[in-house]
């Protein structure tokens, strides 16, 4: 199920300490003097792999600490972290409430999302050791950019399973769409390979569309590393039958799009993920999928026919 992806990656250092992360076909290697700067957690464990270069090169390290960054940021996510743009290259700052008005973490990233360096601010991590510098959302603000700076990829909002009859099946939805719940109905009959439960990576590998599995998951907690070629894309809607319904390639795009996690601080980043959505519906059809939530919504899945 695992594909060899080709990059122009970079060799990293030789006297670098590194972890070399897989996800979405991109290799990210964070780099550091120390074990504490390239710890990586439970989550990314299962993606960790060995590789001597990296289509993205992260540099971190612990400092006393991080002041505000002066003037307004381009982009504010309401939540953990906020957009700061220059010249040549983006500053992401991470603040927390509990931990208080300034930035317990910076990422400065060169503007194609190639190279990083990010900073931990010693004073306000140090009573919440162990630190690992790329915890969520960190690792996904890297690979998602990346893949849409240079529109080969997108991450939606989905389902992913590999089942051994009907191969890979995506699953998008909004929060309480579903997502959750379709990957139950299928693990105990079923016993597919799944992906992930909440968020998956799309890539084109020449004519055909292929899933990846990522590190953030849903509720029900499955992430794996892996990938699988798709044939069609299901917008999960709740319904009082099941019924599959194919969607016009216009609305098709806006359905998915809906469902993704694009760079809304960029709009060359925007533009890239809609390009490729509109090119990966060029190779596989999307269409509405009205479902109960029980065993006959796979037996629906199974009989159908394009």
């Amino acid at each position: 199920m695992l594909v060899e992806v080709t990059s122009n990656a970079a060799v990293l250092p030789p006297q670098t300490l590194h972890n070399s992360l897989h996800i979405g076909g991109v290799n990210l290697a964070l780099c550091g003097q120390s074990a504490e700067e390239i710890r990586v957690n439970e989550e990314l464990r299962p993606f960790l792999g060995d590789s001597s270069s990296a289509d993205i090169h992260v540099s971190a390290e612990f400092v006393d600490e991080l002041k505000t960054f002066p003037g307004n940021p381009q982009f504010d996510s309401g939540a953990l972290w906020r957009v700061f743009s220059e010249k040549n290259s983006f500053t992401f700052d991470f603040v927390s409430d509990l931990l208080g008005s300034h930035p317990y973490k910076r990422l400065v990233v060169d503007r194609a999302f190639s190279s990083a360096q990010l900073s931990l601010s010693n004073t306000l991590l140090a009573p919440y050791a162990p630190i690992f510098p790329l915890e969520y959302p960190t690792d996904e603000l890297l690979i998602t950019n990346y893949l849409a700076s240079r529109r080969i990829g997108v991450e939606v909002h989905g389902c992913g399973l590999i089942d051994s009859m009907a191969g890979g099946q995506l699953f998008l939805g909004h929060s309480g769409a579903g997502k959750s719940t379709t990957t139950r109905i299928w693990q105990l009959p079923r016993n597919p390979f799944i992906l992930s439960d909440d968020r998956i990576i799309l890539r084109l590998d020449g004519q055909q569309l292929r899933m990846y599995g990522t590190p953030w998951h849903g509720e029900a907690a499955f992430a794996e590393q892996g990938n699988a070629p798709l044939k069609r894309i299901f917008i999960l809607q709740h319904g009082t039958h099941n019924r599959i319904r194919l969607l016009p390639k216009a609305q098709g795009v806006g359905e998915v799009f809906a469902r993704s996690f694009p760079p809304f601080h960029s709009a060359e980043g925007l533009e890239g993920a809609l390009e490729f959505i509109n090119r990966a519906l060029d190779a596989v059809p999307c269409y509405e999928f009205q479902f109960v939530p029980d065993e006959t919504a796979i037996q629906t899945v199974l009989e159908f026919h394009d």
